[in-house]
């Protein structure tokens, strides 16, 4: 008796099945936000915030100044469409941007 075999699947398809199955994508997409702060926003606004966590499809960043605080609170917007596209995913909805002393 003979087997019938799928033809052959890339890994990369098997792998983001199985993350979803598991519930895993959301977490692993934020944490890839979470990483991808620095070029979305470019290096002199990295320099003055960084990005954490994330929770639920909330990203949270600290930043070092109310001035720049309130100065990416205007952009939050742009910033949110561009981590998306980033990710290819639309799981960032918000950002809080919290002040830090670091």
């Amino acid at each position: 008796m003979y087997r019938k075999y799928k033809s052959p699947e890339l890994l990369g398809n098997i792998l983001e099945k199985t993350l979803k199955k598991r519930g895993l994508e959301k977490k692993i997409l934020g944490e890839k936000a979470v990483l991808l702060w620095e070029r979305v926003v470019g290096p002199q606004i990295a320099q003055k915030s960084s990005a954490f966590k994330v929770e639920g499809s909330i990203l949270f960043v600290r930043v070092k100044s109310p001035c720049w605080r309130n100065e990416l609170f205007f952009i939050k917007k742009k910033i949110i469409d561009k981590l998306n596209q980033h990710i290819k995913k639309r799981l960032i909805k918000d950002i809080v941007f919290v002040h830090s002393q670091n």
